[in-house]
């Protein structure tokens, strides 16, 4: 799915802004977050794995800094 198609523009997008629109606002992060992993697999299944692989390094990393800051700041 690329963002000039038909089923992006008129299905995929009204869908997920409508659906962020009516969750609470806790909910966005992980509403987003499951949109853009079905708009990744539409295209290729294969970069989903990756992103998720991407996303928990990046996470742990977070925690990391978080509970171990650098010194200097």
């Amino acid at each position: 799915m690329v963002f000039s198609s038909v089923i992006f523009l008129f299905l995929f997008l009204p869908v997920t802004v409508a659906l962020v629109l009516i969750s609470g606002k806790k909910l966005h992060n992980y509403l987003l977050l499951f949109a853009s992993l079905i708009f990744y697999a539409w295209g290729e299944g294969f970069y989903v794995l990756l992103m998720l692989v991407s996303i928990c390094i990046n996470h742990a990393g977070g925690l990391l800094i978080v509970r171990f800051p650098p010194s200097g700041i």
